[in-house]
């Protein structure tokens, strides 16, 4: 009889121990799975975190110039909000002779340099070698750009230049100068660009920043 309890003690002993083998086994299965996936969770994230970063590296602007003239200060002011969110350079277009100050005399005179086809003289045509992007201003005047815009593109050396015209107009969207703009552009080796028009703010920024042209 106490053969048989000495028996069943070492079996009952033998079974515990076995137990708390299994526990232990799965114990540390149970750990080494959670440190690998914690482990490999870090590994995204750290991934994750060096592609926002390789993400967040913007281009450099190439170099650009605003080119414009203006008439009655409107499209002057856009040029100059223009030039704080680019960083750009600057220059006015000089007219000779000189537009009348006065709207509807200006308007006759544009007028009749329409129905001419003249071509006015810009008296400081800008230097463009250094620069990759210009951007070009003008007032739209009879639903279409001024006339020294053709001066513009006949007498500037604008081959390998990338244009992007803006305006500035009352209700004349830039769609109505583009046709113009394309036919000017012909020939000259330059690439044109849409452009927009630039008398709202929003509008100008959102441009700009889709071309790459804000600066960091």
């Amino acid at each position: 009889m106490r053969k048989m309890k000495n028996r069943i003690s070492a079996i009952v002993v033998l079974v515990i121990v076995v137990v708390l083998a299994a526990i232990g086994i799965y114990t540390r299965n149970q750990t080494t799975n959670h440190n690998a996936a914690t482990s490999s969770s870090s590994i995204k994230t750290s991934g994750s975190v060096a592609k926002k970063k390789e993400t967040a590296k913007t281009k450099a602007p190439e170099p650009t110039l605003i080119v414009y003239y203006s008439n009655s200060g409107t499209t002057q002011g856009a040029a100059e909000n223009i030039q704080k969110k680019t960083g750009a350079d600057i220059v006015e277009m000089q007219i000779t002779p000189a537009y009348p100050s006065d709207y509807s005399t200006l308007t006759q005179v544009a007028k009749k340099q329409i129905n001419d086809n003249a071509r006015p003289k810009i008296t400081n045509l800008p230097d463009l070698t250094k620069y990759r992007t210009i951007l070009l201003g003008f007032p739209t005047w009879y639903h279409r750009p001024p006339m020294f815009i053709n001066t513009f593109f006949e007498q500037a050396n604008v081959k390998g230049k990338t244009i992007i015209p803006f305006t500035t107009s009352a209700s004349s969207p830039m769609s109505e100068s583009t046709p113009f703009l394309e036919k000017m552009a012909q020939g000259t080796g330059a690439a044109l660009k849409e452009g927009f028009r630039a008398n709202d703010d929003q509008a100008t920024t959102r441009y700009l920043e889709q071309a790459g042209l804000l600066k960091n």
